[in-house]
């Protein structure tokens, strides 16, 4: 009922917004540009992204502010609350985090890593969560963002190996065999190139996806039938949070392993 009423309320606004014929559901990060004076379309299109992205760290940094406050509020009290809360909440994505870094890279290592895996769960979640409400597209949407994230990820794991192994961590690039390591070292690369651009694609394209379903369901009944796929939603944004989570603990743990 309140996704409904919210998607009526960005149609009338759209019809208000623009002057054009049809009805769409608008966007309020591009309203907000073009009332700060960017009128220019190929602007306002790369600036969204940036402003979703913002109010997602934003939204975070309120959560954050919160639960420390609870936290505090309770002092030594570690009983967990009587109903789900906002501390129950937090709590359950920190303890769900740890558990899979600590399966995945190790319960010695996992502590080094744990806040850029939670950083990265909790943006992608948060964002693709904003992305169900109208009006909101999230950042997630954009492949730019999931590229910078991607590239975090890469610059992240091959600074933990090098820490980790010193020189010796370019041996992983060369192969078991010397005579085999000039075409080793391309193939090495380009697989290792290629995982910040996988990470990115994947979670672009099912965000996209299932966004674009959405739309054209919007498109045909407006009020009633996209309801029904919010919970497709949810359960789209909260698997691609858990498996580009997933995947940079996979690497992170590759580049530190001893087992080459």
């Amino acid at each position: 009922m309140l996704w409904t009423l919210i998607l009526l309320g960005t149609v009338v606004s759209e019809r208000l917004f623009a002057a054009g014929p049809g009805i769409t559901v608008v966007n309020y990060y591009a309203m907000v540009l073009h009332w700060a004076g960017v009128h220019d379309d190929h602007m306002v299109h790369e600036w969204v992204p940036t402003l979703a992205a913002l109010v997602t760290l934003l939204i975070i940094t309120l959560i954050g502010l919160a639960y420390r406050s609870k936290v505090s509020a309770s002092a030594n009290d570690v009983r967990p609350e009587h109903s789900f809360g906002l501390r129950t909440f937090v709590e359950g994505i920190l303890d769900f985090v740890y558990a899979l870094g600590e399966d995945i890279i190790g319960k010695a290592e996992v502590r080094a890593f744990f806040g850029l895996l939670v950083s990265l769960f909790l943006f992608i979640f948060i964002s693709n969560l904003s992305g169900l409400v109208p009006g909101f597209p999230p950042a997630t949407e954009s492949l730019n963002t999931n590229l910078a994230m991607g590239l975090v990820v890469f610059i992240m794991y091959n600074i933990a190996g090098i820490k980790e192994h010193g020189a010796s961590y370019v041996k992983q690039f060369l192969g078991p065999i010397w005579w085999l390591a000039p075409l080793l070292v391309g193939i090495e690369l380009v697989a290792h190139l290629a995982r910040p651009v996988s990470l990115s694609l994947r979670l672009y394209g099912n965000i996209f996806g299932d966004h674009l379903v959405m739309s054209v369901f919007t498109g045909l009944t407006y009020v009633i039938l996209p309801a029904f796929l919010l919970f497709f939603g949810l359960l789209v944004a909260t698997v691609q949070s858990f498996v580009f989570t997933l995947l940079s603990s996979i690497y992170i743990s590759m580049a530190i392993s001893h087992d080459h």
